[in-house]
């Protein structure tokens, strides 16, 4: 993935974290948004990472289950918030189902 050496230091830092966590628990992936709505991570990287999820932007998945988990956790950053299954674009229409909540810096 192209960008600044920053980013894969970070990248070279938690990716295998986040990678191990995505085995041991089952999940299909994991994502992190910043606060524009622009995925900046994905175990994975399917064709949704680095688009924007933002409800008001101009991302071909925005109105997906991961745009309203997305919407969700920047409406309230410290609940848990489930997104009902529903076919997911990017991972081939297969019905997907989001957990979503806010990080905080501290």
């Amino acid at each position: 993935v192209d960008g600044p050496e920053s980013y894969h230091d970070v990248h070279r830092k938690w990716h295998p974290i986040y990678r191990k966590t995505l085995y041991d628990r089952g999940y299909y992936d994991i994502f992190i948004f910043d606060t524009n709505g622009d995925m900046i991570y994905s175990v994975y990287k399917e064709s949704d990472y680095a688009t924007n999820f933002k409800a008001s932007g101009n991302g071909p998945w925005k109105d997906s289950g991961l745009g309203n988990a997305f919407e969700a956790a920047m409406a309230s950053p410290d609940e848990v918030h489930y997104i009902d299954w529903k076919p997911y674009g990017p991972s081939g229409d297969a019905p997907a189902a989001f957990f979503a909540t806010g990080l905080r810096d501290k």
